[in-house]
């Protein structure tokens, strides 16, 4: 990788911070839950998830299936296989978020009896979501970084920060606003 970060590669990393500590956040409150016996606050719960669901389907999956992949698809052709699976896990995290919110809702209507189901779930997805992420910073992203060109990445930040700056700004404040939220959600008090 080059000294510098180009911004894709910081966008990139940022959106995956904000995931990881969400889920982080999803994780550690189910835990609390779970060693407490006390209720879980279903609304923060589904907060985190939505969250999950929203901001990977509306700007960081495009940002990558849109943008970034194709520029290395188009440079490295090596790494297509590595890049068809990323993206179908793209798709299958999507369907997963769905259906921990399904199984979230099965907790808070037929009760505690369905914690379980939702924590295996949910370890599910974060183990998947986490290696998914992993593998596009240890692998994909150092290996673009030797296959495209300054000018590949000056291209590319200007068509991630057009696509994000057509993003509608109360959508944008919305996100940040929820994360804010997140990260002051005592699971991630220490």
């Amino acid at each position: 990788m080059p000294s510098f970060q180009p911004f894709a590669v910081q966008l990139i990393r940022e959106d995956h911070e904000a995931l990881a500590t969400v889920l982080g956040a999803l994780r550690n409150a189910v835990e609390r839950v779970g060693r407490s016996g006390q209720a879980p606050d279903f609304d923060e719960l589904r907060a985190m998830l939505f969250y999950l669901d929203e901001m990977p389907a509306r700007m960081h999956h495009a940002s990558e299936s849109e943008l970034l992949f194709p520029k290395i698809r188009e440079r490295c052709p090596a790494l297509h296989p590595v890049l068809d699976r990323l993206e179908a896990e793209h798709e299958r995290c999507d369907c997963a978020v769905r259906e921990l919110a399904h199984a979230l809702t099965a907790w808070e209507v037929m009760g505690e009896v369905h914690r379980e189901s939702f924590q295996l779930l949910l370890h599910a997805h974060g183990t998947l979501y986490l290696g998914h992420m992993e593998v596009e910073e240890s692998y994909v992203l150092p290996v673009a970084a030797d296959y495209l060109s300054p000018a590949d990445w000056r291209e590319l930040a200007e068509a991630l920060a057009h696509q994000r700056n057509d993003t509608d700004p109360s959508m944008t404040q919305g996100h940040r606003a929820l994360f804010a939220r997140i990260k002051a959600h005592p699971s991630l008090q220490k």
